[in-house]
């Protein structure tokens, strides 16, 4: 049996809509739509009249007690059993004849029911309104540089790509120089072919280096979306006081220097990117190479396109001696090496390199990747793969309460940083265009960066791969418009606050 239009509950669909008319965040358009849907719906109208009598009410100052007019006249009614209370008055039935129609006690149960309803209903919004957590959002800071920071930093904890390319893609917005449009001369191939369990095994002793003293000096080309750019690093090791790099300039200029603690061979950030390079990457190589004076073996990385990627690994030591990346077409794109190399086991009689001035980094508590469902579950976007890449790495700035995340997408070569804060992008970052196809604004260099508000948070994407990877991850992430304050939206966040501070 169906109800009579005039009790029949508002429609569910429409309950947004129709806050957000009462609040005037409807633009004209919608405004038309709701306005004719009101003519033809008595239950959402009267919906639409009673929230703006509860805004309006909300509007006003509430008093503190009652006046104390009506407070006496109360009193006066009740008499003397205004000061017993009711749990020690008798219970008495109602007079003969008083309720003499079922129809009329039904209806008056009803009537009573809806007042407490209603004012119980009345006074929750009322509180929910008042405790709820301010609208503004706090403006994000140019976030450009602290994700470069931190992706540099991880890239100089990764065996395979090491200090000296963290240190540039850190410092990378502080190279002037233009480079050549070629890098330098390639390293000799080997002569021994090995199959592709010996080439993984070569590569697996590189996270060992980390316990081997050594200093040189590197020699590193990158070829960016709009230009070239090259440096020079010197990069000094120490077992006890980890890997320290300081990178110049075509001229020989300090550009920045920066710091990366020592990551203990097995158990580290080495094993889970080396096996997902295995997984995704055909593994082949040769022995009897040379760089730096030193004998090497070359180890390649061959996918679906051909060859992405190619490593000089020390026989002696294991440490990395130059490596160069490929993008689809076969280009160069990375190329980083040794031009020369002391190594010894007792590094700290050299001279060390100037203390760290790099910046330093947004996050500092590391999670385990298991607490990635619950971030989600709390409005963050942590999806277990991006682009094709796997979740490596869970950073944020606070364990239980984080107001930045930062997550780390790696397939063993190429890696991904994807920084969630929230707030609004105050201004557009230095230097930056806006790109219509990434809906982001784009900021070119060594390591390209992706930045744009959604919802109520800033993203941030930055990698040292190519533009097709930096696409697909703008475009797996999400790209909202801020939902407008509505009434009934604070009200809801009002409560969420109330109950959250309950659970404590």
């Amino acid at each position: 049996m169906s109800l009579p239009p005039a009790e029949r509950p508002p429609c569910r669909s429409l309950a947004q809509a129709r806050s957000a008319l009462v609040d005037g965040a409807l633009d004209l358009d919608q405004q038309e739509r709701l306005h004719a849907h009101l003519v033809g719906c008595a239950a959402c109208h009267a919906d639409v009249l009673e929230l703006r009598r509860l805004r309006a009410a909300l509007r006003r100052p509430l008093p503190a007690e009652a006046p104390q007019e009506l407070a006496g006249r109360l009193v006066s009614i009740a008499g003397v059993e205004s000061a017993r209370p009711l749990w020690s008055r008798p219970f008495r039935r109602t007079p003969q004849g008083r309720l003499t129609s079922p129809r009329r006690a039904a209806r008056l149960r009803r009537t009573a029911v809806a007042v407490t309803l209603g004012a119980t209903v009345a006074g929750a919004s009322v509180v929910g309104y008042v405790v709820a957590p301010g609208e503004s959002l706090a403006a994000v800071g140019d976030p450009v540089t602290g994700a470069r920071t931190e992706l540099g930093a991880v890239l100089g904890q990764l065996p395979l790509t090491g200090a000296g390319v963290g240190a540039v893609v850190a410092a990378a917005g502080d190279l002037p120089a233009p480079a050549a449009a070629s890098g330098p001369a390639v390293a000799a191939r080997g002569t021994r072919p090995l199959d592709p369990a010996q080439a993984h095994d070569v590569l697996a002793r590189t996270a060992g280096a980390a316990a081997v003293g050594y200093r040189g000096t590197q020699s590193f080309w990158a070829a960016g979306s709009s230009r070239a750019y090259s440096a020079s690093v010197l990069v000094q090791s120490d077992a006890d006081r980890g890997t320290r790099a300081q990178v110049l300039d075509r001229d020989g200029r300090p550009v920045s220097s920066a710091a990366t603690a020592v990551v203990p061979a097995g158990g580290g950030l080495e094993d889970s990117t080396l096996a997902l390079l295995s997984a995704r990457y055909r593994l082949q190589g040769e022995a009897g190479a040379r760089v730096a004076g030193r004998d090497a073996t070359v180890v390649e990385a061959v996918g679906d396109d051909g060859l992405a990627a190619r490593w000089w690994v020390d026989d002696a030591s294991g440490i990395l001696l130059g490596q160069q990346s490929f993008d689809e077409q076969g280009r160069t794109r990375l190329q980083v090496g040794f031009t020369s190399l002391v190594v010894s086991p007792a590094s700290s009689v050299m001279t060390p390199l100037p203390a760290s001035s790099s910046v330093p980094t947004a996050t500092s508590a590391l999670l385990t990747l298991t607490s990635a469902p619950a971030l989600d579950q709390q409005g963050w976007v942590c999806h277990a793969s991006l682009a094709g890449l796997s979740l490596v790495r869970l950073r944020s700035d606070d364990g239980s309460a984080p107001g930045v995340v930062h997550l780390v997408y790696s397939d063993g070569l190429a890696t991904v940083g994807v920084f969630e804060q929230r707030g609004r992008l105050g201004t557009a970052p230095a230097g930056s265009r806006w790109d219509d196809e990434l809906d982001a604004n784009v900021v070119d260099g060594v390591s390209t960066v992706a930045s744009w508000e959604s919802g109520g948070r800033v993203f941030t994407v930055v990698t040292d791969g190519p533009g097709s990877l930096l696409a697909a991850a703008v475009a797996s992430l999400p790209h909202e418009t801020a939902a407008p304050p509505t009434t009934m939206r604070r009200i809801r966040a009002g409560w969420a606050k109330l109950l959250a501070d309950m659970k404590g």
